[in-house]
């Protein structure tokens, strides 16, 4: 019992040093946080009772919700990187508005990012301390981020035109959101291409081995499920490799 009970609450403490660093990052609020740690016991205490009598299974259990944890802020962050990029252009038109009521460009900028909410502010505050301090521990991890982030620095330091720099900086970013934009949808037309050929070849494919057998054409079968992979590796690779002319 001892054991068990040890088990669960250093399980329970990992997973609440985990949570807490992941909120610390997405800038989750407290009261959601708090509503997580609640969970958090629930779900470990309902584990220590169900497994009262294996605590390999209640570590097994345990390990699987922690290496869950471990690559959740990666899935995440995937997901939120393309939320940020379409704050982007926003956050452009908050300093031109800025710029054009008398502000610096740090103050712009500053205020500009503030207005953002939680993690994008987060996000956005690197590039700010950046500038304002040329350290590169300040500096972004993300390529859309070090991008941004060199374009910003060099307007800040150039203190010429720079409403007219920011808005071609905003033009740039524009046409740069159109493209991905226009190849997203095309990929996504390949996509859904290659599930309805892929639907209909298993149909196909299906209906030979039951009418047929399979072991009688195998070797049939097995070439065209072979040449059927290489079409498939082969449209997608085309679908990667598309030129836009921009």
């Amino acid at each position: 019992m001892i054991i068990l009970f040890s088990i669960s609450m250093l399980g329970q403490a990992l997973i609440h040093r985990t949570l807490l660093r992941i909120s610390q990052e997405f800038a989750i609020s407290q009261h959601t946080f708090r509503s997580l740690m609640i969970l958090n016991a629930v779900l470990v205490s309902f584990l220590a009772i169900s497994f009262h009598s294996s605590p390999i299974s209640l570590w097994l259990f345990i390990g699987i919700i922690l290496i869950t944890l471990k690559f959740f802020p990666g899935i995440l962050r995937f997901f939120m990187m393309r939320t940020l990029s379409s704050a982007l252009i926003p956050l452009l038109d908050s300093v031109i508005l800025g710029l054009q009521s008398g502000k610096s460009f740090r103050f712009a900028l500053h205020a500009a990012i503030e207005n953002q909410n939680g993690w994008r502010r987060n996000q956005l505050r690197e590039i700010y301390n950046f500038i304002i301090t040329s350290d590169a521990v300040h500096s972004a991890k993300s390529a859309l981020l070090k991008d941004l982030q060199a374009e910003l620095a060099e307007i800040d330091r150039s203190n010429a035109r720079t409403i007219d720099q920011v808005k071609a900086l905003r033009r740039n970013l524009k046409l740069r959101e159109n493209f991905r934009r226009r190849s997203g949808q095309v990929t996504q037309q390949i996509k859904m291409q290659a599930i309805i050929v892929t639907a209909l070849f298993s149909a196909l494919l299906s209906f030979v081995i039951v009418q047929f057998g399979f072991f009688q054409h195998r070797f049939l079968i097995l070439a065209s499920f072979f040449i059927f992979m290489i079409g498939l590796f082969w449209i997608f690779n085309v679908g990667r490799k598309m030129k836009w002319k921009v």
